[in-house]
């Protein structure tokens, strides 16, 4: 019976470690004073209203562009009401090894049944750089060229998918006001 036991907090302690997770969340801030759902339309800082130069920069303005429709904005080159810019920040993430191990068996010998517990403590871990992104989007008032808006999203891997963009750019965009209509 303490057998059992055993392996149950084992297994218990297993799955709470698993279940756990300190992944930052999208966060976002608005300028006080500010009124973006009065806004009607939304263009790109100069740099960015060229041809993107990256399948990156294509991925996230197209991801951009379909949550600013989804919250009522229209798109507009000639004078919009507010304008985004966005960049992605190379962030290097260390991975260390769990350098504590927990083993535990059950076996026979000799006619006998028996259980144990062992730990292993590795010297010097081992160490992998991660390379990841985080994307960082503001929206400023053309007219008065101050920041209304920001927010910054979680990680992502280096060479991320359109789907993982997609909810990158929405998690992010959670913050932003929707029109008023």
């Amino acid at each position: 019976m303490p057998i059992r036991r055993l392996l149950f907090v084992a297994a218990l302690f297993t799955v709470v470690g698993c279940a756990t997770s300190n992944q930052p969340k999208a966060e976002s801030t608005t300028a006080t004073g500010s009124d973006i759902p009065a806004s009607a339309t939304f263009g790109w800082v100069d740099e960015f209203s060229a041809a993107p130069s990256s399948i990156l920069d294509n991925q996230i303005s197209n991801a951009l562009r379909n949550e600013f429709t989804k919250k009522g904005y229209v798109e507009s080159s000639a004078a919009p009401d507010i304008v985004i810019s966005y960049e992605t920040i190379e962030i290097e993430k260390v991975k260390e090894s769990n350098p504590v191990r927990i083993g535990i068996g059950v076996g026979s010998w000799g006619g006998s049944s028996g259980g144990s517990v062992g730990s292993s403590v590795d010297v010097g871990g081992d160490e992998e750089v991660l390379l990841q992104n985080q994307l960082v989007v503001r929206a400023l008032d053309p007219n008065t060229d101050q920041e209304v808006w920001i927010g910054t999203s979680t990680t992502f891997d280096e060479h991320p998918g359109d789907a993982v963009i997609n909810t990158t750019v929405a998690e992010l965009m959670q913050g932003f006001p929707a029109r008023r209509r």
